[in-house]
This record gives C-alpha cells, structure tokens and sequence, in this order.
C-alpha cells in the first residue's frame, strides 16, 4: 500500500474514532472531557495559526481571548443578549482590538512584532482589572452558567446537557474552525498569505496587497479566538483576568501549532489532540507539580527533530512547505 494511501486511511480512522468513541463509551466522563477541550485547544491552535500563516507570530492573542470572553459575559448579564449571540459579539470585540493592532502595529515583522503583541496583552487585563464596577476586577465573574441548546431550526442541539453533548459541540466547532483553516491554506488567499511569508518583496511585486491579505487574517483569527473565549467562559464556569488575559495560554496555541505542524491543514489539530490528552492523562498524574515544564521540552524537540511538526509524518514531504 501506497504510503499517501497509508496516512489517509490513519486520518480516516483516527476522525471516525472522535466520532464514534463517546457512543461506545458513554461512561467514561473523564475522557469525554479531556478530549472535548483537546478539540477546543484544536480550534484555538488554528484560529491563532491564520495569523501566523502570514509570516507574523503573536504572543498576545490572549488579549482576544480575554476580551472574548469578558465582552459574551457581560452582555449576557448587563444587557440579557443570549448566549451564543453574545459569544459572536464577544468575537467581534476581539476582531475590532485585532484591527486595531493592524493599524498600530503595520510595519513591524519578526521579534518586533511578537514582542509589541505580548505588550498589548497588558492594556485589556489591566482595564479589565481596575474596572471594578463593570467587570469585578480581580475577584473575576464567578456562576456563568453551561452552554444552552443550541437551536438550528430543524435541529436542536442539547449542548449543555451532559459532557457527551458539549464534546459533539466542541468537536463541530474544531470541525468548523478546521475548514475556515484549510482556506487560509488552499484558497487565492491562502496562496497570497504564502507569497507573503516567504517574501514581501516578491509578493508585492506580483501584486498582492500585503497589507490587505494580513489584517483580513488577523481579523479573521482575533474574531475567532474571541470567540473561543467565549464559549472558555461557558466551560469554566468562572472567569478573571488573571485566568483568561494570561501568557501560558497565549502561548499555548503556539506550542500545539509548532508540535503538530504549522504548515499543515490538520497540523495544529493534531497537536492538540496528542499533547493536550497525553498531559492530562499522563503526565499530570505522573507530574504533579512539573508537567507544565513538558511543553517547553516539547517546542525544543519540535525544533531540533521535526520542524515541520508531526505533520509531515501524514502527508508526502514535498507538500510540507
């Protein structure tokens, strides 16, 4: 059998055992949990890999995360918006403080860039922090209640409902999420997002708009870890600035994009649902105190053995770049 004929069919199997794993095992709550935030890790990874598709790696993307989630809960409760409009709206907050960064930040690359978005994670958890009055400052937002059913006309989904039914839900919206990152891979724009990491200069003079190409993917990934943030808020039951403005977990969409490949459709994918259940699962138990210290090890090795990602192991080499 052919090698590519190898690796479709693992993909194939591997995707039919997330879908058909919680019925043969409804009992097991523990794993319907874990791999239910390794699918909402998943579509995290991918949401801030659109912006890192451009050649721009960020280590503020807390910032619309935070903002996400603080903006869905406060319009829920200030003014009685529904859950899942106001974790739409809470995406658009994070997309408006993400076009905010395309004009502020326009001509910095590199380290320049990476560093000026790790200080712009500070100004909403700040103002978040100190403004008591709207969001209980330090003391955070404490009995935000389960994701509700999810209503889609003919169909409504009991999302809430138990941890099978939030897994199904998290799993559609890796699934989503999934597609909306293939296009910023396989599309014209994915191409001209291509052009543009590998050199400006060329791109431009080939006539993509560089500028363009990249505030659409920094929009389109700020709205989408906003809401992410969101639905965090749902899952948590609790939300602070400290919890959800924080750099861990600005950084953690990083590792499982440079873990499971950066370059590859399901790379960031594949990341989150080998390390995060092998950390939870494994080494936590193991580690008590020091399994946090596995995802530094982690980005080193990815870096010295395989940095394409695990990727590469499913797919032909020439297709890697």
């Amino acid at each position: 059998m052919e090698p590519d004929t190898v690796r479709k069919v693992f993909s194939w199997l591997a995707a039919l055992l997330l879908i058909v794993g919680p019925l043969l095992f409804p009992e097991a709550e523990v794993y319907l949990l874990v791999f239910g935030l390794a699918c909402f890790y998943a579509a995290l990874a991918m949401a801030w890999n659109i912006l890192a598709l451009s050649g721009l790696l960020s280590l503020g993307h807390g910032a619309f995360f935070g903002l996400g989630a603080y903006a869905a809960v406060l319009l829920q409760q200030k003014l009685l918006m529904p859950v899942y409009p106001a974790v739409v709206a809470g995406g658009m907050v994070g997309a408006l403080y993400g076009l905010l960064w395309g004009l502020v930040f326009k001509k910095l690359r590199g380290a320049y860039f990476a560093l000026a978005t790790l200080a712009s994670l500070e100004i909403p958890r700040v103002i978040v922090d100190n403004w008591e009055s709207l969001t209980s400052g330090s003391m955070g937002i404490v009995g935000i209640g389960r994701l509700p059913a999810l209503d889609l006309g003919i169909l409504t989904l009991p999302v809430g409902a138990g941890l099978r039914s939030q897994y199904y839900f998290l799993f559609g919206w890796m699934a989503f999420v999934t597609v909306l990152h293939r296009q910023a891979l396989r599309s014209r724009w994915g191409w001209a997002l291509r052009a543009i990491r590998e050199n400006e200069v060329a791109a431009e003079v080939l006539g993509v708009n560089i500028y363009g190409c990249r505030l659409a993917a920094l929009g389109l990934s700020a709205f989408l870890t906003g809401v992410c943030g969101g639905l965090y808020a749902h899952l948590m039951g609790l939300i602070e600035p400290a919890m959800v403005f924080s750099l861990q977990l600005a950084a953690f969409p990083l590792i499982l994009s440079f873990f499971g490949g950066r370059f590859a459709v399901f790379g960031p994918l594949i990341g989150a649902l080998l390390l995060y259940p092998l950390d939870q699962l494994v080494l936590q138990p193991l580690l008590p105190q020091g399994h946090a210290a596995v995802y530094g090890l982690v980005i080193i090795l990815t870096i010295f053995f395989f940095p394409q990602g695990l990727a590469t192991w499913f797919r032909p080499q020439s297709k890697t770049s």
